[in-house]
């Protein structure tokens, strides 16, 4: 449940510090490496990198080293104010096997010319042929129009990571390759409004599992505000924003990630273990099945069972309205309940352990929203952090997961299947009933743990 309650308010303080030196640059503390390499001159104050243009072609460098891999990562955000005439600007860059700077490794984008206020750009680079390899560093040309005595203010320079998606004309789902394949964006197909919260490392639709008891590990970097904590592996990152490692990724009618996970508490510590996902789509229905392999060799917080998060779901706070069913004759069509939204400054999030139909979903006034269905769980923790109102970017999030109670041995393999609903409240609780009987068809008692014996895994694979 990101048993983060208490501290949730510390954390979100510094949840929009940079990812990295090497993916983004904000100018707080200074010029982060970035070289003035012609016809200009700065100086950065207020978070800002301010550029005065001193003659032709005036152009400012990123620090080289990147080792991006342009295959993840395809756009760049570039924050910026343009008081110089050009209407066009233009990225160039170099790779470790092309390290000569030219046109064709380069592309342009429209600004605003002469303008008073700093707005944000973004480059698509995954069509251009040549954004391909390892990019090492990247080089901002202002336009051939800037003379001398123009000037233009950089905010910020931050690349954005390939998002693998599925899109069947209902539902568009995508998937962050820089956040351990983490679900990112969940939209009515042609609406460009997400409704999946990513305003941290602790947000997205992701992995997340306990195990043990609870270590203060500050001695070896463990976040003061998380500590002590139980073994937390999580799919995006850490609570220093550090983001889990992609081993793996696949794409096609499944999409498939796998992951190096981070411990959330610690400070760029991996787990021990890897998570894997593989997502499809079929009609309004997003299904998700999620694998966590677990080789820890720690001796330090032990196997007590915990509540384990099945998934996290954090969805926009604008969809305020809480729904289930929690009475004592599930699938009878007898009449859903709202529910109060608990905020987590309250001390915690709500707790529904009766949700016997084995789903909760957040709507807005026109009832229509996301469901979350887990037909393990009836087990639920959902609220709001914040306020009602926001939407995709913002602090303030809704939160839904379905939860069951498990022990993680040190060795082993956990396994459960999720989905996630898009529509109306009635189309999401008949669509429960749909999967709900198409798994009693089939005979389906997922129980989660497996074995962690290749060839019995294997057979249960094959099972799923």
């Amino acid at each position: 449940m990101k048993l983060k309650a208490a501290l949730f308010s510390i954390f979100v303080l510094c949840a929009h510090l940079l990812f990295s030196q090497t993916t983004g640059w904000t100018f707080n503390n200074g010029t982060q490496g970035w070289g003035l390499m012609h016809s200009l001159t700065g100086y950065t104050a207020g978070g800002k990198y301010h550029l005065a243009v001193t003659g032709a072609q005036p152009y400012i460098c990123s620090p080289g080293g990147l080792n991006i891999d342009a295959t993840a990562w395809g756009q760049l955000h570039v924050s910026l104010q343009n008081g110089t005439p050009a209407k066009q600007f233009r990225i160039f860059w170099i790779t470790s096997s092309d390290t000569i700077w030219s046109q064709t490794k380069s592309q342009a984008y429209t600004v605003t010319p002469l303008d008073s206020k700093t707005r944000d750009y973004t480059i698509i680079l995954l069509g251009n042929i040549n954004w391909t390899g390892t990019i090492m560093q990247i080089r901002l040309d202002i336009g051939d129009k800037a003379r001398a005595g123009d000037s233009v203010v950089l905010r910020q320079v931050k690349f954005k990571a390939y998002e693998m998606g599925l899109d069947n004309g209902t539902v568009h789902v995508r998937l962050d390759v820089s956040q351990g394949g983490a679900i990112s964006y969940i939209s009515a197909s042609g609406s460009t409004r997400s409704i999946i919260n990513t305003h941290d490392e602790g947000r997205y639709v992701q992995q997340s599992y306990y195990s043990g008891n609870r270590v203060d590990r500050r001695a070896q970097g463990e976040s003061p505000a998380w500590s002590p904590w139980p073994w937390n592996p999580i799919q995006v990152g850490d609570a220093y924003l550090h983001h889990a490692q992609i081993t793996g990724y696949d794409m096609g009618d499944t999409l498939y990630t796998k992951c190096i996970p981070m411990l959330w508490d610690m400070d760029s510590m991996p787990a021990q273990a890897t998570m894997e996902q593989w997502t499809t789509l079929d009609s309004n229905v997003i299904t998700v099945r999620n694998r966590l392999t677990c080789f820890r060799t720690d001796t330090i917080y032990g196997n007590a069972t915990a509540g384990q998060e099945l998934p996290a779901v954090y969805i926009v706070s604008a969809l305020r309205n809480l729904y289930s069913y929690f009475g004592a004759q599930p699938f009878t069509n007898a009449p859903v309940q709202r529910v109060p939204v608990v905020n987590l400054a309250s001390g915690f999030w709500g707790t529904y352990d009766t949700t016997s139909e084995h789903w909760m979903a957040f709507v807005d006034d026109t009832l229509w929203g996301l469901g979350v269905f887990n037909r393990r769980c009836t087990l639920f923790y959902a609220g709001i952090a914040g306020a009602a109102g926001a939407e995709d970017t913002s602090y303030s999030t809704n939160y839904i997961a379905p939860s069951h109670r498990d022990s993680l041995p040190s060795k082993c393999v956990y396994e459960y299947s999720y989905n996630l609903i898009l529509g109306t409240l009635p189309k999401i609780r008949a669509t429960v009933y749909r999967l709900n009987a198409a798994a009693d068809a089939t005979g389906n008692t997922e129980k989660g743990l497996k074995p962690n014996n290749k060839r019995q895994r294997i057979k249960q694979d094959r099972e799923l």
